[in-house]
């Protein structure tokens, strides 16, 4: 089912995209794929930046909730969902993103890994897409068949940007309040962040030294793609963002 729904889709368009590019070149069609897939998403993004400021702007009225019900979890619960259900708002949208990406990825990954390229596997394409003959694997030095540490690196440096902008859309939390009066909330948030900020830039970072370039390219894009997408949007949106500080 990986393979039918995800894996044929993904290398079919990259083979396409390598097939209608003059140079043929690997890491351009992997960044032409990923700008098409992102602009996909892009109704999913923006509604998880929507989601982002309406979830700030009723931080309030979930904060007085939490501090009402804070001995009554199953009530506490209740009235949140009806506050979620009031505004038209899903908790967990922002979370629908990061999971549609993951097949997406390994998808990607697969595409290397299990011979998909160098060598073009006849039978994965579809009848409309030709093969391609010539097809330029090197750019600047770098084989993006293999892993290559500075372009794990960079992608690691990109996704620790994006988040650490990402995060900016989180309702703070004073960084001079002690542990002891933090909230369970905010202490989950803050483990939360510390997590998303480090761990997550780290491991894409080690995971790229195990996948080949073009799946670290893939996560280049994407981020840079994101950072761009966010400047965007808080712009758009600059008056929505003032009226919730």
């Amino acid at each position: 089912m990986f393979h039918t729904i995800f894996y044929k889709p993904m290398y079919n368009a990259l083979i396409f995209i390598l097939d209608i590019l003059p140079s043929h070149d690997v890491a351009l069609a992997v960044i032409v794929l990923t700008t098409l897939i992102k602009i996909v998403l892009l109704p999913l993004s923006h509604k998880m930046f929507i989601t982002q400021i309406l979830q700030k702007k009723i931080q309030p009225i979930i904060s007085k909730i939490q501090e009402e019900y804070k001995d009554n979890k199953q009530m506490l619960g209740v009235k949140m969902l009806e506050v979620y259900k009031e505004h038209k708002l899903n908790p967990f949208s922002s979370l629908l993103l990061m999971i549609i990406q993951i097949p997406i990825v390994l998808a990607l990954y697969f595409v290397f890994a299990n011979g998909g390229l160098p060598e073009i596997i006849l039978a994965d394409l579809y009848p409309f897409v030709s093969s391609v003959n010539n097809i330029k694997y090197v750019l600047l030095g770098i084989d993006f068949t293999k892993a290559n540490v500075l372009v794990g690196f960079v992608a690691g440096l990109a996704q620790y940007i994006q988040i650490r902008l990402s995060l900016q859309n989180m309702t703070p939390i004073d960084p001079k309040k002690p542990i002891s009066e933090m909230k369970p909330e905010e202490m989950m948030q803050k483990q939360m962040s510390f997590m998303m900020k480090y761990f997550i830039p780290i491991l894409i970072f080690i995971a790229s030294l195990q996948v080949s370039a073009a799946v670290a390219l893939y996560w280049i894009v994407s981020s840079i793609f994101m950072i761009v997408q966010e400047l965007y949007f808080r712009n758009k949106y600059k008056v929505e963002l003032l009226a919730v500080k």
